[in-house]
């Protein structure tokens, strides 16, 4: 085996781990990671591929060309062995990448004719092969970029009946691509012959980014149209809840206030008997009324949920901190701020519960001002890694139907009062911060 030979094995393996990598990216940004393929195992099995996939090439290029259908049927795969998201999404977004990869083959192959390689090269070379490597590579990378940008989160909630129509088009697309390219090797190499696969790789692009957004408004349709009907049904549950707790706390107020009056008739008889037994108890239960109360933030929406959630905390054995208070001029709605408290404190107290180490079972929610801004802050431990997809957290449960409503529904109210939701996790402890116009009138800040 000569150098040159060498040389051109190894830019093949090199043009297949590149196109690996982008097409994990790919995947990464679209199905989302598998939680069993990560980190080293990732990198093995990208590997792994590089290197069944560049051996297929050579062969394919040596010995049979059929053999490059073995090559097609592995880049379909590996999203199906090695990344998240449900099956019929792997294999759709399977064909989805590798029709990408069929038009930067075929667009590569329309720029650089032979005609045009002998400018470069008198002779075909490694010279012609790395530069015909660097042009796939470029055009795929461009693609795969300008398709992982567009956000279709929505998928999970396309019905079943849709995915099979988008998957059938998608294929024939693709189908097309192959005679297209079919053609493209075995007729005359001429400028006039090779002008009709120019024109028909173009056209069948233009088609598959027609298919693509009209997929891309699909998923954006059933994303808000579910979105909405969650939030609804979220925010009608919290409204019967709210109801239900102001009707106990009145019937609380009315026999907290009987039981004080009693209290205090006792203590008169008690102190005129002279029974020290008596007083002492008597005293023990005014205590146990005064601290029956547990949190105390200065608004009874926020008490009602902080003590919910503490009491559930406390179920967990998570310890729950508190500090700060709210003002007298909260601008939110008694819904609205149900559901954003609601919604931190669940996430928060649901993550830190499944923490090992005592260190990590904490929850700590922070109440700031700034002017007539309000800053909630919760801080938790983790022990399952978060997973981002698309911007978005979503959840590690079987069940993805309704993932991540929670964090949408804080995200709508921070919209709705001109505010904003800040995420960040390092060292296993995770920090939602929430700022909004929160307050009528802009007070001196509060440190």
């Amino acid at each position: 085996m000569d150098i040159l030979t060498i040389f051109g094995v190894m830019i093949e393996v090199l043009l297949m781990l590149s196109i690996t990598c982008i097409q994990t990216f790919f995947y990464y940004k679209t199905v989302g990671p598998s939680q069993k393929w990560r980190g080293l195992r990732l990198a093995l099995a990208i590997l792994f591929v590089t290197i069944i996939e560049a051996a297929l090439q050579l062969v394919a290029m040596n010995v049979a060309l059929w053999v490059s259908l073995l090559f097609l049927i592995i880049v379909i795969l590996y999203p199906v062995f090695f990344m998240g998201g449900k099956f019929r999404e792997r294999i759709f977004f399977g064909i989805v990448n590798l029709t990408i990869f069929m038009f930067s083959v075929l667009l590569t192959s329309s720029i650089l004719s032979r005609e045009r390689l002998a400018q470069y090269t008198s002779e075909t070379s490694w010279q012609t092969l790395l530069l015909l490597c660097t042009l796939i590579i470029t055009i795929y990378g461009i693609l795969v970029l300008v398709i992982t940008h567009l956000n279709t989160e929505g998928r999970r909630y396309i019905p079943r009946k849709y995915w099979t129509g988008m998957t059938l088009c998608f294929s024939i697309v693709f189908v097309g691509l192959l005679v297209v390219q079919y053609f493209n090797v075995r007729i005359e190499d001429t400028e006039k012959f090779r002008t009709y696969p120019t024109i028909l790789s173009i056209g069948f692009l233009v088609i598959w980014l027609l298919l693509y957004f009209v997929f891309y408004f699909v998923c954006r349709y059933f994303s808000k149209t579910t979105e909405a009907n969650a939030l609804v049904i979220q925010n009608d549950m919290i409204e019967r809840y709210m109801l239900r707790k102001q009707a106990s706390d009145e019937r609380i107020k009315v026999l907290s206030h009987d039981l004080k009056h009693s209290l205090t008739q006792w203590r008169m008889l008690v102190e005129e008997k002279g029974d020290a037994n008596a007083l002492q108890s008597i005293s023990e239960y005014e205590e146990q009324l005064r601290s029956s109360l547990l949190i105390n933030v200065e608004n009874e929406t926020a008490n009602a949920v902080i003590n919910q959630k503490y009491w559930e905390a406390n179920q967990e054995r998570v310890e729950f901190q508190i500090d700060g208070a709210f003002h007298k001029d909260l601008l939110m709605s008694k819904l609205d701020l149900c559901s954003l408290l609601s919604n931190l404190l669940d996430n928060a107290i649901e993550a830190a519960a499944q923490a090992e180490t005592e260190y990590l079972r904490r929850v700590k929610l922070s109440i700031r001002r700034k002017g007539n801004l309000l800053i909630v802050m919760v801080e938790n431990g983790y022990t399952i890694e978060p997973v981002l997809e698309n911007g978005v957290f979503v959840t590690c449960k079987k069940d993805k139907g309704l993932h991540a409503i929670g964090m949408r529904s804080i995200h709508y109210v921070a919209e709705k009062y001109d505010g904003v939701v800040n995420n960040s996790y390092e060292n296993n402890w995770f920090k939602a911060t929430v700022m909004l116009r929160g307050y009528t009138i802009a007070l001196s800040d509060e440190n």
